[in-house]
Formats: C-alpha cells, structure tokens, sequence
C-alpha cells in the first residue's frame, strides 16, 4: 500500500510517499504568506490536489496532543482538520501516529527533529538538505555573526512526514512495536 505522510502546519507542511518501506517522493509546502483563515482553505485545495495526483491508499498524520497555546491549537488543529476531511473526501484511508511513537520508531524515545532527520537521512540515503530544508540568510550580519548564504534555520517537515509514513509501516504493516 502507497503511504502519505503529511507533517500538516499553517506555515509550511512536509510530505511523503514511502511504498513498502521506500521512499517515493517528498517535498515541503510553503503557506507562509497566506493569513488565517485563508490559509486553511489553501491547505484543504493543495492537499486535495496532491492526494488526488499521488492516490496513496493511507494519509498517515502526526496526532495533535499538546500544544504551547491558544494560536498553536487554532493553527495545528485546523491544518489536521483540513489534511483529514481532503482525505475524507477523496476515501483515503487516514492513520495516525502519536508523536511518542513516531520518536520510538525513528530513534529515541527523545528524539529532537534534528535527530529524527539524520536517521531518516541513515536508513534512506537521502540528501540531508532535502530532508531538512535549509532557510539561509539574505543579507550579512553588520556585527558580523553570520553572511549572506549561511544556514539560519531548517524546516524539518519534509523529514518529519517521511518519519511518519516509516514509523507507520514499522508499528503497522511490518508489526514491530
């Protein structure tokens, strides 16, 4: 069975296809610049176009369970309720991993999204760069800590959704809890 994960968020959301146990494809969204609560309709019409394209047999997602505030569970709870009822529409499956089991199946129990990538990027061979998405700086720091071109952050979700779609075939189809 084709998985997709989907590592769903109002910024931007990561996806994966992995088919008995290999990675497809994966890439990374960028809603950004659309505000609340335009930016839930992009979510369900992109995410209904990519399911309708890729026609995985399971969405699996990453089960909200807490969150830091009001704004976190407004924005993580709609993208889910976009990412579930695009699923629902076109009757694909939809599976959940919670976010312990998703750091159990891909590392430790403990895991930080850093460590999350760097495993997934061991057991697939992927470029470390397509897993976790390098955001470099635009312009030179006038104190000079950082130039034009260094890494100033990474978005983890295109990692994160392949970890999903991996953590579910371990846990599910392959049976090792």
């Amino acid at each position: 069975m084709k998985l997709m994960g989907i590592d769903h968020g109002t910024n931007y959301a990561g996806w994966a296809t992995m088919q008995n146990g290999k990675p497809i494809e994966l890439g990374l969204r960028d809603y950004s610049k659309i505000k609340m609560p335009d930016v839930l309709d992009a979510i369900y019409q992109d995410t209904f176009r990519m399911m309708e394209q890729e026609q995985p047999g399971m969405v699996i997602l990453e089960r909200p369970v807490h969150f830091k505030n009001a704004s976190s569970v407004l924005a993580l709870v709609g993208a889910y309720s976009m990412v579930t009822l695009a699923a629902l529409h076109l009757g694909v499956q939809i599976g959940e991993i919670r976010p312990s089991e998703l750091k159990m199946q891909t590392g430790k129990g403990n895991a930080d999204k850093e460590t999350v990538a760097v495993e997934m990027q061991m057991l697939f061979g992927i470029d470390y760069d397509e897993l976790a998405i390098p955001v470099l700086y635009k312009k030179d720091d006038p104190r000079g800590k950082y130039k034009k071109g260094d890494v100033q952050q990474r978005l983890f979700d295109p990692s994160d959704a392949l970890a999903l779609c991996w953590a579910y075939h371990q846990k599910y189809i392959r049976g090792v809890a």
